[in-house]
């Protein structure tokens, strides 16, 4: 196999790895803690940092939390709508289930979808 193919193949095997790390994830459970907090504050280590204004953990996912930004731009109504879910769930004690995204290695991550059902 000629170098330019190994060069390409190299180049497409990083980008499976890249997409597979940020795998989209369903998480499902009762609400622990819910935190709303100022823009730039972000939550976690350094190394395992979230720039989000909304914070929750699941009592199903001990050691891991999960967030997304609140903030003035295109996606403000659906987060408004995102962040109405979890605090109706929290104050019910409902079940949430949610998508996330959270890179390989890390524990936490960004919510991009929230419902409820029963």
């Amino acid at each position: 196999m000629s170098r330019r193919a190994l060069h390409a193949l190299s180049a497409i095997a990083l980008l499976v790895t890249a997409v597979s790390a940020q795998a989209q994830v369903t998480a499902q459970g009762k609400i622990k803690m819910l935190r709303v907090h100022d823009v730039g504050t972000a939550y976690g280590p350094p190394s395992d940092r979230i720039d989000v204004e909304v914070v929750t953990t699941l009592d199903t996912q001990p050691g891991k939390a999960f967030g997304f930004q609140l903030r003035q731009d295109g996606n403000m109504a659906a987060r408004q709508g995102m962040l109405d879910l979890l605090r109706d769930a929290y104050a019910n004690n409902w079940t949430v289930s949610f998508d996330h995204i959270t890179p390989a290695g890390k524990n936490n991550g960004r919510i991009i979808r929230v419902w409820l059902s029963h």
